[in-house]
């Protein structure tokens, strides 16, 4: 199996990645170079992922697998142990409950917020490139927008797990991957934990110090 990851942190690409090694898996792990764009020329487009994204694997007969749940389930059904998803139906469910909410209030606004402002210049000269698949760029008044409501999510999500010690209660899981590598973004990329929510800036610290966190130096777009 060949894991697809960018160059510098990206979060999509590292929850897959921090699930697999969770996993105690080691596959070949490929680097793109985030500036170079070869996640959106041709030959990535066509043979990996049409949309150009990461993360994605390939496995041994050439199969490409794309999108973080898809690759995570593909993994936690073919090496179940530990359990990330979980080991019933229940528990399967309730994780999938809490990526579901994670997404969409936290981690899908929070990115595009950071394309539609802070990455505008980058994504929009791809539309110049010609021979680049493109993102599409929101407008940039909608950056602040996305911004707060990514915020306010957070204040949220606090509020409703303060008492757990994961999201999935003593249950460590995808969620919880999921949601640290959001907060991992934010914090660098100017989008931090609010100060009014304890419960994620202890997750937060607990998290990083799991040998599987990122561990390095912020990218940037330039």
């Amino acid at each position: 199996m060949i894991f697809y990851d960018f160059d510098v942190f990206a979060p999509s690409p590292w929850i897959a990645w921090m699930f697999i090694r969770e996993k105690g898996l080691e596959p070949e792990r490929r680097e793109i170079a985030l500036l170079s764009r070869d996640n959106r020329r041709e030959d990535f487009v066509r043979n990996v992922n049409p949309l150009g994204e990461l993360p994605a694997i390939v496995l041994e007969d050439g199969t490409a697998i794309c999108e973080i749940v898809a690759i995570c389930e593909y993994i936690e059904d073919t090496h179940p142990e530990p359990p990330l998803i979980g080991a019933t139906p229940l528990e399967r469910a309730e994780t999938r409950m809490w990526v579901r909410r994670i997404d969409q209030n936290i981690a899908m606004p929070m990115g595009e917020g950071f394309i539609a402002e802070d990455g505008a210049e980058f994504f929009e000269a791809d539309r110049k490139a010609g021979d680049l698949l493109t993102k599409i760029v929101l407008p940039r008044e909608a950056g602040p927008v996305l911004k707060h409501k990514a915020n306010e999510k957070m204040l949220w999500i606090d509020g409703m797990l303060k008492d757990r010690e994961w999201v999935c209660g003593d249950r460590f899981s995808l969620a919880d991957i999921y949601l640290h590598c959001f907060l991992q973004f934010g914090e660098n990329h100017g989008q931090p934990i609010p100060a009014g929510a304890p419960w994620l800036q202890d997750f937060f610290r607990r998290m990083k110090s799991r040998p599987t966190a990122w561990h390095g130096e912020p990218g940037s777009l330039e």
